[in-house]
């Protein structure tokens, strides 16, 4: 999406298509840094966090074992458990010092352990470079600029109608609706960059 937003940009606002090109390569690799390093740092925040998190939920554990048992008794009533099963499940949960906290952390605080921040900016990162290179391959190998573009839009709306089929399977729902909706978010996108570069 911001690779067609910028390349549809970049096109109403120049006529040389190697600045187009020289432009959108280094729009697509910052993109890529950018989105990796501040994937990698989000993903670091959460995990300092459930970190700091876990460490006062075993501080409790080890210091308030009453109190905590009665946390535990109270997120299965609120469950809905009658009265018998609460008491088992408590007795099991709490039997396990490991289990215990994992439930404390995910049923009472709703957290869960985050993946590898560096994993995840990686990968965020590679995802980036690949949804942009398919924007950028039609201002390489075709002439003039304007047949460029229009196979530039054309495939920038195959990729995302390949992404919205893979929300689709992914979340389930209507096949159709995933695909629009992503489509149309990819053409808003390029609209807006069209507007913009016409406008400068």
């Amino acid at each position: 999406v911001t690779a067609i937003g910028f390349l549809v940009g970049i096109s109403g606002s120049v006529t040389n298509q190697s600045i187009v090109v020289i432009a959108g390569v280094l729009t697509i690799i910052a993109g890529a840094a950018s989105m990796a390093l501040g994937n990698y740092l989000a993903v670091k925040s959460q995990k300092e966090f459930y970190d700091a998190m876990e460490k006062v939920e075993r501080w409790e554990i080890d210091n308030k074992p009453d109190v905590e048992r009665d946390e535990i008794r109270e997120i299965y009533e609120n469950y809905g458990f009658d009265k018998e099963a609460v008491q088992f499940l408590t007795k099991k949960v709490t039997a396990d010092r490991e289990l215990w906290l994992k439930v404390m952390m995910r049923d009472e605080l709703g957290l869960t352990k985050v993946q590898s921040p560096g994993i995840a900016g990686i990968l965020i990162g590679l995802f980036y470079l690949v949804g942009g290179i398919p924007p950028l391959l039609p201002f390489i190998f075709l002439q003039p600029l304007t047949r460029a573009l229009i196979a530039s839009i054309f495939a920038s709306l195959v990729v995302m109608a390949l992404i919205g089929g893979l929300r689709w399977w992914l979340n389930k729902g209507n096949l159709g609706s995933k695909i629009i909706e992503t489509v149309v978010i990819g053409l808003v996108a390029a609209g807006v960059g069209f507007i913009a570069g016409e406008a400068l």
